[in-house]
């Protein structure tokens, strides 16, 4: 091999040995590796098999976060950090690790802010745990014990919300708000953390209803004349609740609001009404018959940006008064 070949070898191995970045918010961005080829390079550009060799045996670190986040009864936030050193054979995987400013000319304690600590001496994994607000940026770093090779990740404070909260014209009734019929229910909805600071960008809010639950249905003609209903029991089927949750209730979010309306009730559901023998019959295709189970809606708000989420029951009571009618609106003596 002669010399122009080993060099661009060489220079090759050191481009993709820093060409790893990856994104992590609490916020926790740029995580790099000062040593890492990539996978991809070794299959193509037509590398020999030594090559590939000696990028997979070269020595480095790099970092990985989880995406969950961990509220602590002190206030604090924590995320999950890990670090990866490579090659899988190298003997000693020590690492130790350190947080400082990315701004050098912040003069704070950078550990009143944010705080690293590893699982034990050594550790490849460790806990980020963010303090209280702050501005700018902080590096937290990794270093192999063996050859000194580093990682770091920049943490930032986006404000990123860790608790949803509603408060709304209806109380919550053991796991579920009751609801009455062909009602609207308005909710305020607020989006929290510890630090009492939620960043503006958190605002990306979306609104879904599942049905739970199903009803047996069937074809049932009621004659007016007599009052009578007759049920052809070949008809009877079962529909779940979600199918048809759109007869029943709707729910939508906007400009910090919830809002939920009721529009009939579970016993009055049918699919459609003929009518037959000039008004004296009426047939109801898909009727209600009886309960399968238990039946309600499930209602959930989601924060696209930071992923936090929220979801509501809510039940039907028609035992909840939604009006008044008097029998008579007019009398004369």
């Amino acid at each position: 091999m002669n010399t122009n070949i080993k060099s661009n070898k060489t220079l090759l191995v050191s481009i993709l040995a820093v060409l790893l970045a990856a994104l992590l918010t609490f916020s926790l961005v740029g995580c790099n590796s000062s040593q890492e080829p990539t996978d991809k390079a070794q299959t193509e550009g037509g590398i020999t098999n030594d090559f590939a060799a000696e990028i997979e045996n070269t020595q480095f670190v790099r970092l990985a976060m989880s995406s969950v986040s961990t509220l602590a009864e002190n206030g604090s936030v924590s995320k999950e950090i890990t670090a990866t050193v490579l090659p899988a054979t190298a003997t000693n995987k020590a690492v130790d690790w350190s947080v400082e400013w990315g701004d050098g000319s912040n003069t704070a304690t950078v550990t009143d802010y944010v705080t690293v600590t590893p699982d034990s001496d050594g550790s490849t994994h460790a806990v980020v745990t963010c303090h209280k607000a702050f501005t700018g940026n902080i590096l937290v770093t990794v270093t192999t014990r063996e050859s000194g090779y580093t990682a770091n990740c920049m943490v930032s404070f986006a404000g990123m919300p860790t608790d949803m909260s509603l408060n709304g014209n209806v109380s919550l009734s053991g796991d579920a708000y009751k609801v009455g019929i062909g009602q609207t229910y308005t909710f305020d909805v607020a989006l929290s953390n510890p630090f009492g600071s939620v960043g503006s960008q958190f605002n990306n809010m979306s609104c879904s209803v599942t049905g739970v639950g199903s009803i047996n249905v069937g074809y049932m003609e009621h004659y007016n004349s007599s009052g009578a209903d007759k049920w052809y029991e070949t008809s009877n089927k079962v529909l779940t609740i979600d199918s048809i949750k759109d007869s029943f209730i709707t729910a939508s979010y906007a400009n910090g609001q919830l809002t939920i309306t009721t529009l009939k009730s579970f016993g009055s559901y049918y699919s459609a009404k003929v009518r037959l023998d000039s008004g004296r019959t009426w047939g109801y295709e898909d009727k209600f018959r009886s309960y399968v189970d238990d039946c309600y809606f499930s209602v959930t708000l989601q924060e696209a940006n930071s992923g936090i989420s929220k979801t509501v029951k809510i039940r039907f009571d028609e035992a909840v008064v939604t009006g008044v009618n008097a029998s008579v609106t007019e009398m004369v003596f």
